[in-house]
């Protein structure tokens, strides 16, 4: 306890406002991703499939049948619509009813408790967002940022301003949480922010890296490092109105 009391006085005291990646942070997803299942409907690699899903799909909003339309054509298999549509339509009816990871909520709710700002950003396929936000979202987050609302996709700098345009926040009193170390932690860290990344694999290495990235193994340990709640902004004096 005394170590947390010193890292909520030295780490993280100035942020204001905190975002999550959903897909693997705060959202239990299925054993294969559905960028892994269009990938074997299709029968191509998990990177071919990864990349045409970032150079387009997650960019755009589009409707599941059209999405596997889309892709049926690109890849010369006019047959696999059906298919593609049935594993769109599912990843469309999750997010719409998402699982949270059962550290999800406390966290959360300790963390708006306090008064922090809370947002996510995640790298959604245009598919796949809900009409209108699930419920679990709207009471514990200020925001969720789909990738195909703004079309940029995490780690590009642009993600990143989209929350920060959303919250009225800087990069100093921003902290992103993801699992991902390429788009969550890397990008977040270039665009200035503050960085934690959520190893729940507990894939190994030091507790702090270099570039002062906090790996947590569960969302619990996120409330005991942050401070009692988020640092006041600064007065607006008469000279600077």
């Amino acid at each position: 306890m005394i170590a947390h009391s010193r890292l909520r006085r030295t780490l993280w005291r100035g942020v204001r406002g905190i975002c999550f990646d959903l897909g693997g942070t705060l959202v239990r997803g299925e054993a294969e991703p559905t960028t892994g299942q269009v990938a074997q409907v299709l029968g191509i690699s998990l990177d071919e499939a990864r990349a045409v899903m970032e150079r387009g799909a997650k960019r755009r909003r589009i409707s599941p049948e059209a999405l596997a339309r889309d892709l049926s054509a690109a890849f010369g298999r006019p047959a696999l619509v059906g298919p593609l549509t049935h594993v769109l339509e599912r990843a469309r009816q999750r997010a719409a009813e998402p699982e949270l990871f059962a550290d999800a909520e406390p966290a959360l709710a300790a963390l708006r408790e306090r008064g922090f700002l809370l947002f996510a950003l995640t790298n959604s396929l245009g598919s796949s967002i809900p009409a209108d936000p699930p419920t679990a979202f709207r009471a514990l987050l200020d925001g969720v940022i789909y990738s195909a609302e703004t079309g940029a996709v995490k780690p590009e700098r642009a993600a990143f301003t989209a929350v920060e345009d959303a919250c009225g926040l800087g990069p100093g009193q921003l902290l992103h949480v993801g699992d991902s170390l390429r788009a969550d932690v890397a990008g977040a860290a270039a665009a200035g922010w503050h960085t934690a990344w959520l190893d729940r694999r507990f894939a190994g290495g030091p507790l702090l890296s270099p570039a002062r990235t906090v790996r947590l193994h569960t969302l619990t340990t996120l409330p005991l490092l942050l401070p009692a709640g988020p640092t006041p902004a600064p007065p607006v004096t008469s000279e600077a109105r």
